[in-house]
This record gives C-alpha cells, structure tokens and sequence, in this order.
C-alpha cells in the first residue's frame, strides 16, 4: 500500500490492452498477420502482469478498504475477472489457432478482445473514482 503498487501494476493492461486489441484489429481489416502476431506479444505482456496487478488489488481492497463488498467493489471484481478470463480465452485461442483472424469464427475473436477492452476500462474508470473521490 505504502509503495502504491497496484496502481502502478495496472498501467500495464490498461495502457498495453488498448494497443493489443487496435492491432488485432487492423490485422483483421487489413489482413495483416505482423499485427496479429504484435496483438499478440502484447496480450502475452498483459497476461503476465494480471498476477500482479490482481493480488496488488486484493491485498489494497482487503487492507484499505477493509474487503468492503459494496456495489461498487462488486462491479470493479466482476470487471477484472471479466478482463482476465477474455484476455486469456483471446491469448490461449490465438497460441493454438494462429490464423484465428482468417477464420469463420473471427469475428467472435475480435468481440472477445472489444470486451476485454471494455472491462478494463470500466474497471479502471471505478479505480479512479475510489482514488480521487469525483
């Protein structure tokens, strides 16, 4: 808590995640497979950090807010976990389909990588608000 890691750790996802799914999808428009290989680097990064990122969370939620499990603290787990299953469900499938972009399947590819954006961004909407109180 004293050293504020977990907001530092979350910079990670929420700053690499935006690049990983805007390559993924200009790879799926453009048929550009360099970029679905760099979509994936990146989601590989990410995943790496969610261990972090999460425990650095629930030792904050447990010590600072005393595992307070009001509305808000609902939404911002159900965001995160929603977060880390759509990025490991978009990394493991693309590690065993590498050409999941040219597939019939897709487009569900791509809705997956839009929700996880979606996700992360909500739950780091709710942190901001829980930090700076407006």
């Amino acid at each position: 808590l004293k050293h504020h890691i977990h907001p530092i750790s979350v910079h990670t996802p929420n700053g690499v995640l935006p690049i990983a799914v805007v390559l993924y999808l200009i790879a799926w428009i453009f048929d550009y497979d360099l970029f679905a290989k760099a979509g994936l680097i990146n989601l590989v990064f990410i995943v790496l950090a969610f261990p972090v990122v999460v425990s650095t969370g629930v030792i904050e939620w447990k010590n600072k807010y005393n595992s307070a499990m009001t509305t808000i603290f609902k939404l911002k787990i159900l965001s995160a976990t929603l977060t880390v299953i759509s990025c490991l469900i978009c990394m493991i499938w693309n590690l065993l389909d590498p050409d999941v972009l040219h597939s019939p399947k897709s487009w569900v590819f791509i809705l997956i990588n839009l929700v996880s954006l979606a996700s992360t961004g909500v739950a780091g909407l709710i942190g901001g608000k829980l930090v700076f109180k407006d």
